[in-house]
């Protein structure tokens, strides 16, 4: 027989834990409202973020397609009209190429890169020279046409400098008021404080497996063994790169860099006075090599690049000649024929091309010393074929048009 007080005592315990199952099931309804709540304002966070971020680089694109000639700030804050886009710009020099950085809002996420322009396809051969004659010698051949401001392209009968019959070259366009004389310009005044002089160490030298620091200023840098550095940045005067080092999107800034042996490479490569390449194995990153070079004297001059030997599948070779003209000592690129590149090649100076490139070039002239002799207007054994496919990112220094871009 049950009484009444034995049904309240099985009801009440099973009250409570009805009541308890729904508290928790209350409970976790409302923590999933909260999570959700929670990761929805955190997604639309992260896609405000990226649209400021994106509004950002709209704007510094926009800016830099609008100038016509190299575009920097500081410090440049943005908000629109409504007020939903706000962000920070800055736009500042950083070696060759131009640093990018932008902020969102409340500086939760950025982006940075370096940017520059894609530049418009063009003839295989440009040559920047007033008076322009030209004459192939050996196995030499231009094809994909030349631009030149005034002057001819033919086959050398000298007896000392023959045209091979393989020697070729095909539609030469010529005309002083050709477009791309009028928008070629050089600003080789925003890069020359790039060099310094004082550094923290006198001698850094990376061996074995050893990386690089993020960031390193020292007076004499030297990689080599297995070392590597990966997205490092380096100031120097002198950085000796060789054995199988090893470089991944660096931009390294120095008086003087030698690139050697079996290293592999990829970034930029800015030197004020030399730069020398003799590198066994194939490239198949990207790879800037730029020259600023710097007036020594009266006809003297430092700034050069030599490459004795290289194979890369995307290279972009840059002598931006900084105060020279075609009064001065010495040939400022020289490219033996051990070289075979894919890129872009622009020099304000003359250039003694034996190699062979697929892309395209932009020289004052050609030109060699033999046996203490120029021979200037003479163009020995090199073969340059135009690929329009051709699309390396050109610092903003050297503009040429074209559309605005950014490399990570």
């Amino acid at each position: 027989m049950h009484t009444t007080t034995d049904k309240l005592g099985f009801t009440l315990p099973l009250t409570i834990a009805i009541l308890v199952v729904i508290g928790f099931l209350v409970s976790t309804f409302y923590g999933m409202i909260k999570n959700e709540r929670i990761e929805s304002f955190r997604r639309y966070s992260d896609a405000q973020a990226t649209l400021e971020l994106e509004s950002g680089v709209n704007y510094a694109f926009y800016r830099m397609q609008e100038e016509h000639k190299p575009w920097r700030t500081d410090s440049l804050q943005y908000t629109s009209k409504d007020g939903n886009i706000r962000f920070s710009l800055s736009h500042v020099q950083n070696g060759a190429f131009a640093a990018l950085n932008i902020f969102n809002h409340d500086s939760s996420q950025s982006f940075k890169a370096h940017t520059g322009f894609i530049p418009p396809n063009s003839p295989a051969l440009i040559l920047l020279a007033a008076q322009t004659n030209v004459s192939l010698v050996g196995k030499a051949r231009i094809e994909g046409g030349s631009v030149l401001r005034n002057g001819t392209i033919t086959y050398s009968n000298h007896y000392k400098m023959r045209a091979d019959k393989e020697a070729f070259f095909d539609t030469t366009y010529v005309g002083d008021t050709l477009p791309y004389f009028d928008t070629l310009k050089f600003y080789p005044e925003l890069s020359r404080e790039q060099f310094i002089s004082k550094f923290d160490n006198e001698r850094c030298v990376f061996d074995g497996t050893e990386s690089v620091p993020e960031n390193l200023n020292c007076q004499t840098v030297t990689m080599q063994g297995d070392s590597r550095c990966d997205r490092c940045n380096i100031k120097a005067s002198k950085v000796f790169i060789r054995e199988r080092a090893s470089t991944k999107k660096a931009n390294i800034i120095a008086q003087t860099i030698s690139l050697k042996n079996d290293a592999i490479l990829s970034g930029t490569f800015f030197a004020q006075e030399s730069l020398e390449v003799n590198l066994r194995q194939k490239q198949e990153n990207a790879i800037n090599l730029i020259v600023q070079g710097k007036q020594t004297g009266e006809i003297d001059y430092a700034g050069s690049i030599s490459i004795d030997s290289l194979i890369a599948n995307s290279v972009l070779i840059l002598f931006m000649g900084d105060g020279w003209n075609e009064t001065m000592k010495g040939i400022p690129i020289k490219i033996a024929d051990n070289v075979e590149i894919r890129g872009t090649l622009i020099s304000r100076g003359i250039v003694d091309f034996r190699g062979t490139l697929t892309g395209q070039m932009i020289a004052y002239h050609f030109g060699f010393f033999e046996e203490e002799i120029l021979w200037r207007g003479f163009f020995r054994n090199g073969k340059i074929k135009g690929d329009t496919s051709v699309h390396n990112l050109l610092p903003d220094i050297i503009y040429l048009g074209g559309q605005a871009s950014y490399a990570n």
